[in-house]
């Protein structure tokens, strides 16, 4: 069987405080985890918008993970970025911010 999975979604930078430590400019959005995870078992192709700060790494470890980019569109602007904070119980978080930035004029 030569199945796949169309994914669509959010494609982001994320800002992230837990009283363990803090990462600034991790990998983030449901299309990036969602992709990465299913590419496991199946074929992906992955639809979504980021900006010209999207780091090629990022891109080379997508498609290191089998994941077709063509849908992956690169246009002017900052990638959507979102910061939050964890707490002890690391089931309760608050967002600090979410910045759409591309993603506000995405039309898959």
């Amino acid at each position: 069987m030569n199945s796949s999975v169309l994914v669509v979604g959010s494609v982001a930078f994320d800002d992230v405080k837990t009283p363990f430590g803090e990462r600034k400019n991790s990998l983030g959005g449901s299309a990036i985890f969602f992709s990465v995870a299913a590419s496991h078992f199946t074929r992906v192709n992955l639809v979504g918008v980021a900006g010209n700060d999207y780091p090629h790494d990022a891109i080379k470890m997508l498609r290191d993970h089998n994941i077709d980019t063509q849908g992956l569109e690169i246009t002017a602007g900052k990638t959507f970025r979102w910061g939050g904070t964890y707490h002890e119980d690391i089931n309760n978080r608050d967002t600090r911010y979410t910045h759409l930035n591309v993603f506000a004029d995405f039309k898959p």
